[in-house]
């Protein structure tokens, strides 16, 4: 597996797919932090959930990073799909969780908050953006040419799906209700942007409510994508 990701990485890398979000994410972290002070929790907020966004892309981008040949001689070594498109997930979501890092680390390093980050806010921060970077992730499967071969529609797709997760609490209160239970198949974004801002209030279960949630959402979408590219065994389109 570890060469399996080493050899995803140098083909991502080598892709330059990672500029445009790293560069959007970073510029926007740069931006929002260049007035001081800055309130800690609530800026975790906004950097998770814009973290989400950019995961979704990553992710998207890694699953389509080879070519159809490429991608096919990869396969034969991988032995598995099952195996090599976890191992594209898993690095897109080690690479996003370098970007959410970046995004807890910074402001505490150069002072850019009203004060210093206590140990524990630091730590939930830091699992904060790794669960949104994991939802995030675990979208962009569903959403790449291995199941909508135009890419126009698989953007657009993963661009309303992403917009329908940051939108999911008023999406929740604006349904009849017979038909509220529809907003729970949409990503549990809304939980941790509420956790993040009203953090000193919640009770240690509650700050811990959406990390779980997150996971659990993450794991039963990825798991449904690869059980869904296993049966299908798709001839991919490449790019």
């Amino acid at each position: 597996m570890i060469a399996l990701l080493a050899y995803i990485h140098r083909c991502f890398i080598r892709s330059y797919r990672y500029g445009a979000p790293s560069v959007i994410y970073l510029g926007i972290i740069l931006l929002i932090y260049s007035t001081v002070p800055n309130p800690i929790m609530e800026s975790y907020a906004f950097t998770s959930a814009l973290l989400f966004v950019a995961a979704a892309a990553i992710g998207s981008l890694t699953i389509d990073v080879e070519t159809a040949n490429q991608e096919m001689a990869t396969l034969a070594h991988a032995r598995s799909i099952v195996r090599l498109g976890g191992a594209k997930l898993l690095y897109a979501w080690i690479f996003a969780c370098a970007l959410g890092a970046a995004a807890v680390l910074y402001p505490t390093l150069l002072g850019r908050f009203e004060r210093l980050p206590y140990p524990e806010e630091l730590a939930m921060g830091m699992l904060y953006h790794m669960a949104m970077a994991l939802l995030g992730v675990s979208l962009s499967g569903w959403f790449s040419v291995k199941l909508i071969y135009s890419r126009f529609y698989a953007i657009l797709g993963l661009c309303i799906w992403t917009a329908l997760g940051l939108g999911a609490g008023g999406i929740a209160n604006s349904l009849p209700e017979p038909l509220a239970w529809l907003a729970h198949a949409l990503p549990p974004v809304p939980l941790t942007m509420h956790a993040l801002t009203a953090y000193g209030e919640l009770s240690a279960g509650s700050k811990w409510l959406p990390i779980g949630a997150a996971a659990l959402y993450a794991a039963l979408s990825i798991s449904l994508f690869l059980f869904v590219l296993n049966r299908k065994q798709l001839d991919y389109p490449g790019e």
